[in-house]
């Protein structure tokens, strides 16, 4: 175990895309942070090089975060090498794009295993930690207009699965806040990356850089009053 001064970071697919500017601003802030991947080694290694640059104890952890047993070592080996956890960022969350008639049995299964099931459960697995030192930083991801129960005809099981982080997020905020835990979400609209592109207010699409900055508000002591909250970054984008 790494005897460290500074806080730890677990942030899911951090790979590449929004986790790896996720996991980079939280090493600017002065996390270690733990890379994490599942198959996107290569791109979690360059991701890794930045940040050590920033963050040298910082390490690579890969996990299929879809099983339960890959989320125990996940979480288990990040607290033996450093001895705490002080921020989890549930990045990961696989996106469907097919009317229901369309949608197979795996491609439901996969939706709510990476954005439900898997922040439930990893959200367990840090809470006890969390719990002891009397401090923590949850951060979910939902999707823009999620909390509004929007009817959206290609992303349904995305749309369920992602009203369902948000309501979870609420829940687990009311369960740990005595224990100085704050547990939040992030909605995002229309990112850079969307494999779908829809007309925004401003014609722009949502940085990165907008989520990143958002994460690091949250994680800051002074944010220790915003707890349960739904915080979009959708650039007055929003579904009817």
């Amino acid at each position: 175990m790494t005897k460290l001064s500074s806080p730890v970071a677990i942030v899911t697919g951090s790979a590449k895309g929004v986790g790896a500017a996720i996991a980079t601003q939280l090493a600017r802030d002065g996390y270690t942070v733990v890379v994490h991947y599942r198959s996107s080694r290569r791109d979690a290694e360059r991701t890794l090089k930045r940040i050590r640059a920033l963050r040298p104890e910082s390490s690579l952890l890969s996990a299929d975060i879809s099983a339960q047993s890959e989320r125990e070592q996940l979480v288990g080996l990040a607290f033996k090498r450093y001895g705490r956890i002080d921020v989890l960022v549930n990045a990961v969350g696989n996106f469907i794009y097919a009317p229901l008639e369309k949608t197979t049995v795996a491609a439901w299964k996969d939706v709510f295993e990476t954005n439900l099931d898997a922040t439930l459960f990893l959200s367990q697995l840090v809470i006890p930690v969390m719990r002891k030192q009397k401090h923590g930083r949850i951060i979910n991801f939902g999707a823009v207009s999620a909390d509004r129960m929007v009817v959206r005809p290609r992303t349904t099981p995305y749309y369920i699965a992602k009203t369902g982080v948000i309501m979870l997020t609420k829940q687990l905020a009311a369960d740990n806040a005595r224990y100085g835990i704050t547990v939040n979400a992030i909605s995002p609209g229309i990112l850079e990356s969307s494999v779908v592109k829809l007309k925004t207010p401003t014609g722009k699409y949502v940085r990165f850089s907008d989520i990143s900055r958002v994460v690091s508000f949250l994680v800051r002591p002074e944010s220790q009053a915003i707890n349960g909250a739904n915080i979009e970054v959708a650039d007055g984008f929003h579904f009817e």
